[in-house]
Formats: structure tokens, sequence, C-alpha cells
């Protein structure tokens, strides 16, 4: 009997805390995506250059779920170079973490519906707030999601001015709009 209880608080236990962890993970990189707009928008005023936040991805360049690089434009060539990146499939998070693509709407996910194919990325200029490809305002949102647990999810939303907020619908009581 003593054993068989034993057997029941671990199973608990062993679930908690994998859930814990799941949680960890997704708010590591939900703050780390923050983290990282912002360094760009930090390195594009002190540079005074073009600075964008892009999928990872080289395949689906559209997708989110790979990771994402800070890049610099050059305005004499069209090659861009890396400042960093942050993968998903890294160790500690080995790919659980992932866009909850069923969520947003196609303009959604940081996407410039102005620009050739629709080109997914956050771009600040001069540390101004973030801007489309025509010079629109990016209001938007990406939504992140953990592989094991999919009632964990995270709204990462980007307001006008340049405000980030991060909504947890379990919890929130705007329903994360």
């Amino acid at each position: 009997m003593c054993t068989f209880l034993i057997a029941i608080l671990a199973g608990t236990f062993v679930e908690s805390f994998s859930r814990q962890i799941a949680q960890q993970q997704l708010n590591e990189v939900t703050h780390t995506f923050i983290q990282d707009a912002q360094l760009a928008r930090q390195l594009s005023r002190q540079l005074n250059v073009k600075i964008s936040l892009k999928p990872l991805n080289e395949n689906d360049p559209q997708n989110w779920s790979k990771g994402w690089a800070v890049i610099r434009h050059t305005e004499t060539s069209p090659k861009v170079t890396s400042l960093k990146t942050y993968s998903l499939n890294q160790g500690h998070l080995n790919g659980q973490v992932q866009v909850a693509n069923h969520l947003l709407k196609d303009s959604q996910q940081f996407t410039d519906m102005s620009a050739p194919k629709k080109a997914r990325h956050i771009t600040f200029s001069e540390g101004e707030p973030a801007l489309l490809h025509n010079g629109g305002f990016v209001a938007n949102r990406i939504i992140w999601q953990h592989k094991s647990y999919p009632e964990l999810i995270r709204h990462v939303i980007l307001g006008p001015g340049g405000r980030w907020r991060i909504c947890d619908p379990e919890k929130d009581s705007q329903k994360c709009l």
C-alpha cells in the first residue's frame, strides 16, 4: 500500500515538475524575443542603420519556429550582417516551443503585408518604432506554444508606440486582445 501511494505521489511530482519546466521554456522564449527586438531597436538608434529581427529558418523564412536572427542592413550592399541568433533547437529548449500558427491570422507574426512575399520581420530604422516596408507602423503579435503542453500559450504583443506586452490566456482577464 505504501509503495502504491509513493508511486502516485512520485508520478504527480514528475508531471508537475515537467509542466513547470515547460512554463520556464515558454517564458524564456517570449522574454528573449522581446529583449532581442529591443536590442534591434537600440542598435538601430546607436548605429543609425536599419536593424531587423527575422525568422532564422532558411528553408521557410516565414516561420519563426526555428528561432530568429538580429541582422544589420547595409546601404552599400544587399548583404546583411547577422549580429545575434537565437535557435529554438538549442539543447535545453530542444524545439519544444513553437509558433501557434492555428491561432494566428496571416497578417500577424510580424508579417509585412506590403513587402515582397509578405516577409516576416520587425525592422527598426534609427531607433524609431518598427515600420513596415511601405512605412506603416507595425502593431502585431506572435503566439508561442509549448509542444508537450499545448495549453501553455503566450501572446507577445507589440502595441502602438513600441510597447511590448506578454499575455497568458490562462491568467489575463483581457483574453489577450
